[in-house]
């Protein structure tokens, strides 16, 4: 059966503004979810890279600072941390972004580059009184239309998974202080940094580790928000890379429209991202794509 009018408006206006790989599924899994509202619908969405902008400075190149830079920039850590950082940074990015190599022979590397950069945090000696100070120092850049998803997920009580790579202290701290975080219905899946009863200072990381390429791995079927999403069956997942595809496997679902943020011009990287998001937002681009489903819905 052929779109509706309905869909094909929404389609072509989408168009107009990201790359769709497949018009014919993306359509069916549109339709499923505006059809069924928002009653059956949760939200998966990555932060670095997706709910911040990847550029600070487009003109400059310059990147937004992820969770871990936001840690590593603030006054409160030494000089010596940061250069560690920074060689650990130069070494494993490459990998990280490397096509030639597989998921397979990533991973190894991805373990041992957070593996040691925790180290390095928990040698600092950070309290958890010291967030609120190390954020205000360094504010994220949010993605334009962020507030808008955010504001509208919580208006509906649809729950809004953040699933991250990145530092969920930092995270938690930085949504808390743009007034973005909303107990009711979020939920942040994320590295976070455990603080000694006694001394109040970070002395170790509560497992999993979570990286750019595990996501998969990582079970929330034994937290409470599990509960919120059990009965809902269409999933938008939001990523701006290859691995944050796996941010709903281990998440029951009839359907999942994944939307890619390709924040930078390359061309091969594009025609792999179009065969595996359903929807590519290109340049750095707002989240007008999935609001735009959600006003439909409402309206």
């Amino acid at each position: 059966m052929p779109p509706s009018s309905n869909i094909r408006q929404l389609l072509d206006s989408i168009q107009k503004i990201a790359k769709v790989h497949n018009t014919e599924v993306t359509a069916k899994k549109i339709d499923k979810i505006l059809k069924e509202g928002f009653g059956n619908l949760h939200v998966i969405c990555d932060f670095d890279g997706t709910i911040t902008k990847y550029y600070k400075n487009k003109d400059k190149k310059e990147r937004s600072p992820s969770s871990h830079v936001i840690l590593s920039l603030s006054s409160r850590l030494t000089s010596e941390f940061k250069e560690k950082t920074q060689a650990l940074c130069d070494k494993y990015y490459p990998i990280e972004v490397d096509n030639s190599l597989t998921l397979e022979q990533k991973i190894p590397y991805m373990v041992e580059w957070w593996e040691q950069a925790h180290e390095l945090i928990i040698n600092q000696n950070i309290k958890k009184d010291d967030f609120a100070a190390i954020v205000s120092e360094t504010p994220m850049n949010i993605r334009e239309g962020l507030k808008e998803l955010i504001d509208k997920c919580k208006e509906k009580n649809v729950p809004f998974l953040i699933f991250s790579a990145g530092l969920r202290n930092v995270i938690e701290e930085a949504l808390t202080k743009e007034n973005l975080y909303h107990k009711e219905n979020m939920h942040i899946v994320s590295n976070k940094m455990d603080f000694n009863p006694e001394t109040g200072i970070c002395d170790k990381f509560v497992a999993p580790l979570i990286h750019v390429f595990n996501k998969s791995e990582i079970t929330i079927k034994d937290s409470p928000y599990h509960q919120t999403i059990e009965d809902r069956r269409n999933v938008i997942l939001l990523g701006d890379s290859v691995g944050d595809l796996q941010m709903s496997r281990g998440i029951e679902h009839d359907i999942c429209l994944n939307i890619g943020f390709l924040n930078y011009i390359d061309d091969d990287l594009l025609n792999s991202y179009l065969k595996i998001f359903d929807i590519v937002v290109l340049d750095d681009g707002p989240m007008d794509v999935v609001n735009m489903i959600l006003q439909t819905i409402e309206h």
